[in-house]
């Protein structure tokens, strides 16, 4: 038999060859999908994870400098202002500050107690909400909570 010769068990050869590729192709798809979805949901979360850490870290340098607690939270805000995406409140972000003296004691009052040689300790957390259905099968989403210290100068 010649080399360039198509015969019909050739042609039915192919066609079901294609047909298989389709067929595996179709359910690959779907977990291909999958993957990559996973993968976008958490390198979000991991990026406003860095961010919120950034946040706090420019609350507590904000609080070294001038311990007065509505322009720490307003540094915090402030630097989070654009990982926001469209829909997402402010009320999703909870600022907490607190200190302590410079003999290790817990501050009650912020506003009074937080002196030089104390440290100002700044908490910040977001309710970060899944963007693709395969990160809501975690759940509706996860808080991501930050507390950084600084020594207050």
């Amino acid at each position: 038999m010649p080399h360039g010769r198509v015969t019909p068990s050739t042609r039915r050869r192919h066609r079901d060859q294609r047909g298989a590729a389709a067929l595996e192709f179709a359910l690959i798809v779907p977990i291909l999908v999958m993957v990559v979805f996973g993968i976008v949901d958490f390198g979000w979360a991991i990026n406003r994870d860095t961010l919120v850490n950034n946040a706090a870290r420019e609350g507590a340098r904000e609080g070294s400098l001038d311990p007065d607690q509505a322009a720490i939270v307003a540094a915090v805000r402030n630097s989070l202002v654009s990982i926001e995406p469209v829909g997402q409140t402010p009320s999703k972000i909870t600022v907490t500050v607190g200190c302590r003296r410079p003999d290790d004691s817990v501050c009650t009052n912020f506003a009074t107690d937080a002196v030089a040689g104390g440290t100002v300790i700044v908490t910040v957390a977001l309710d970060h909400s899944w963007i693709t259905p395969v990160g809501s099968t975690f759940g509706d989403g996860v808080e991501l909570t930050k507390t950084v210290e600084m020594r207050i100068e």
